[in-house]
């Protein structure tokens, strides 16, 4: 159960926040972030293109935490061939560009924190020119209600 469909003020809440990236003329860095809760369990970390980045070199994008800066994601390239227009990285689907954080083969990834966590999605570009990108970095998770199991004998 979603917080607040039902009324219920003892739902845990499934939150999205998004962060948009776009391109301005010129080389640099641009940084999003999303600060998940303390307690609160990842759900997926999507990255969408809308347009396509234009420098005239590159545009590269990485996303991670303060542990591992591209722990999830590592060198997307924003200009055509890593993500087209409305394609998307997420967990199910990495295009290959997963870090360190999501392991392909069992499937695992450790997705909750006891503290606060900081999700950061950086963009490089190199090159004078260029002003048509715009990506779209989704971060999903829950923040449960907790309780404590008890216990019988």
């Amino acid at each position: 159960m979603y917080g607040g469909i039902y009324g219920d003020n003892n739902a845990s809440e499934t939150r999205c926040a998004e962060v948009t990236f776009t391109e301005t003329t010129g080389a640099g860095t641009y940084t999003g972030s999303v600060t998940i809760p303390a307690g609160s369990t990842l759900i997926d970390i999507q990255v969408q293109s809308t347009a396509l980045w234009d420098t005239h070199t590159s545009a590269t994008m990485i996303v991670g935490d303060a542990d591992d800066p591209n722990g999830f994601y590592d060198a997307i390239d924003l200009k055509a061939t890593d993500l087209e227009i409305d394609e998307i990285i997420r967990f199910g689907s990495t295009g290959g560009k997963e870090g360190a954080f999501i392991n392909t083969t069992t499937g695992e990834l450790n997705s909750y924190d006891a503290a606060a966590r900081v999700i950061s999605g950086v963009v490089t570009t190199v090159g004078a020119t260029g002003s048509a990108g715009r990506t779209r970095m989704l971060v999903i998770y829950v923040t449960p209600v907790a309780s404590a199991a008890t216990k019988t004998t």
